[in-house]
This record gives C-alpha cells, structure tokens and sequence, in this order.
C-alpha cells in the first residue's frame, strides 16, 4: 500500500500532461499564423511554450496566413496584412542596408532576392557577425521602397535577412544620384556629392563591378556546360569576405575611401581588360576540354605585356601544364620541344599536342 500514492500521483501528472497536450492541440487548430514563406519552405510557431513547425499544403512565396490542419500541416488563408507583417517584423532586430540589385533567376525572382550591403559595418560585424560584403535578403517588394541603391531596415532572423522597409533617415537623394550616375555613361560623374558615405560609394564601385562582369559574362565568350548553374559563377566570386572578380582580383577597399570617383573609373577600365583576357583565355581552352587555373602577364622593358605565363589542365586531370604565349594567343613557348613549331600553335590547339605528346601525365609522375 505505501506505493500506491506515488504511482497514483504520477497517474495524475500524466493524464494531466494528456489533457493539457489534448487542450493545446485543440487551441492550435483555431490559431491563425502570420509569418514568412518560402518556396518548399515551412513555418514556425511557438504556442504555450511548445514550438511547431508546418508543412504548407499550398505552393505560396512571400508573408502568409496559415491556419494549422493538424500538428503537422497547416493551410493558406490569404496574404498577410501590412500592419500584421510589420508586427511580426518588429519582433526582430534591425539592421541598415544598401540594396544593390536583385539576383536573377525564376527562383531568386519569386521570393524577391536581393543582395545588399551593410550600411554600418563595424555594427552589422559586431551585432551579428557579418561580413562586410553583399548579403542576400528575402520578400523585398518595389512596392514597399525596393530599388538600387536604396538605404533599407532588413530584420536579422537567425542567418535570415528579411526585407522591413526604406529606411526613414536616409537621404533620399543620395539613391536617386547613385542611381542616375550608375547608368550614366562612364566618366559623366567623377566627383561625389558632399555627404555620400564611404558605404555608399562602395555599393556604387560594387555595381559598377557587378555590370561589367555581366556584360563579359554575357558577352557569349564564356563556355558553359548546358547544366551549369548559372549562379554558381557569383557564388564561386564571393570569398574572403570579398566580392572578388572572375580573375580572382579582390575589390581594393580604399576605392571606397577616396573623394574622386576618377580612381574607381580608372580601376574599372584595368579590371575590364583583365575580364577580357580571362574569358578568352577561358574559351579558348574550352573548346579543347581544358581548365584555366591562373595566369600572369610578363610586362617588357617598356612596360606593355609582351607575353602570358598560362597555367592550365585537361579537365577532370590534376596535373597542371604551363604555357608561355603572346597576347594573340600564339604559344611562344610549349613546355615541350617542338623543334621550334611552337608558334605553330595557339592555345587552343596545343592542348591536343600536349594531350598525344609521349610526356602524358603518368610518364611525367614517374
């Protein structure tokens, strides 16, 4: 008998944990739920201390209201309202940014994406540990202040940047010059307008890099596979903390600094003849099945590049093979004795020579 209190109590604790779980289950069906959705995504929500996470029947993209089915799934009510999106959004720290320009793609596209530059970055470091580089944010709407070179409030979920509003203590002249100066022809604009940020100027010298890579990129000299990601070309330039260029070039962070937008035009011009050598450096070993890996311009006496030093492989092959060639393309020197035919032969077709030289891979290794 003096066992049968604790096992009576405990029965208790339990058929009251039962009926308190019963209960919440019940008040969670007539619950409505307002929060963000993704594509494939899943919404969250935390009733009565208990988290839950749904799975959404309907294909939907943006801020929703949901009704829970079960403890599982939930349903599309409608659209969130504004007041009850921004309810939500004030529950979550801010964070100024400069919008930039949004990420193209179908998928990017339907759930806003944009990148966009802290606008403070010792606070966006400190705060949150972000890097000061373009950082993607979620739900952005032209309709509630999404532009180039808009100064924003995004609020910080976790790693999740999403979209708030235009921010209310910029200066709203200093997007509108932003933006007529980026699609202004070059060197119309050299000098900044008193006030203009160092973050402001750096979103201008990243646009300004972010066009000339999608002119060259786009310029139909790039071969792709046809199941290439096309975003993968922007992800692999985003390393170190630093919008680097398809020549891995880093951008220089005093550009930023300087009063004169001169330096940064004249950095650009440098930077669009290094594309332009990347890419037909790039094709042109393409077209043999080879991988570009680096190269480095030897300049003559009088300072011109008379000749690049190319390092390049087979594809799918490790080992990396080193051709000196003129800026036509002609090879000056193989690597290999050609009895000197060398220039013979461009970069395209000395691929193929190296490939069916007695000196493969294996012969070298031994």
């Amino acid at each position: 008998m003096p066992n049968q209190r604790p096992q009576s109590s405990s029965r208790r604790e339990l058929l009251h944990l039962v009926r308190r779980l019963s209960a919440a289950a019940e008040h969670l069906r007539q619950q409505e739920i307002v929060a963000p959705l993704l594509p494939g995504g899943r919404i969250r929500t935390r009733i009565e201390g208990l988290v839950y996470e749904f799975k959404v029947r309907t294909s939907f993209a943006g801020w929703g209201r949901f009704r829970p089915c079960n403890e599982e799934e939930a349903e599309l009510i409608g659209e969130a309202l504004p007041w009850q999106r921004g309810a939500y959004l004030e529950l979550l720290p801010a964070l100024r940014m400069i919008l930039l320009w949004p990420v193209s793609g179908p998928r990017a596209t339907q759930v806003g994406l944009w990148l966009a530059l802290p606008f403070n970055s010792s606070d966006a470091q400190q705060r949150f540990g972000f890097p000061y580089e373009p950082l993607p944010v979620l739900l952005c709407d032209p309709f509630n202040g999404a532009e180039a070179f808009e100064r924003i409030i995004a609020r910080v979920d976790g790693h999740t940047l999403w979209f708030d509003s235009a921010d209310p203590r910029a200066d709203p002249t200093h997007a509108a010059w932003l933006r007529e100066t980026s699609s202004a022809p070059e060197g119309e604009q050299e000098h900044f307008p008193a006030g203009l940020t160092a973050s402001e100027r750096r979103a201008l010298l990243l646009w300004d890099l972010h066009r000339l890579e999608e002119e060259t990129l786009g310029a139909g000299s790039l071969v792709t596979r046809p199941d290439a990601d096309p975003n993968s070309e922007t992800r692999q330039r985003m390393r170190g903390g630093r919008l680097a260029s398809p020549a891995g070039q880093q951008l220089p962070e005093h550009l930023a600094q300087l009063p004169s937008r001169r330096a940064q035009l004249e950095w650009l011009r440098q930077e669009r003849q290094r594309l332009e050598l990347t890419e037909r450096l790039r094709h042109a070993l393409a077209k043999a099945g080879a991988v570009l890996h680096s190269y480095t311009l030897l300049p003559a006496s009088s300072g011109s590049t008379t000749e690049i030093l190319v390092e390049w492989s087979e594809e799918g092959q490790s080992y990396r093979y080193r051709s000196v060639i003129d800026p036509e393309l002609t090879v000056v020197s193989s690597g290999i004795c050609l009895r000197g035919r060398d220039r013979d032969f461009d970069l395209t077709s000395i691929v193929s020579v190296m490939r069916e030289s007695p000196w493969s891979e294996e012969e070298i290794a031994e």
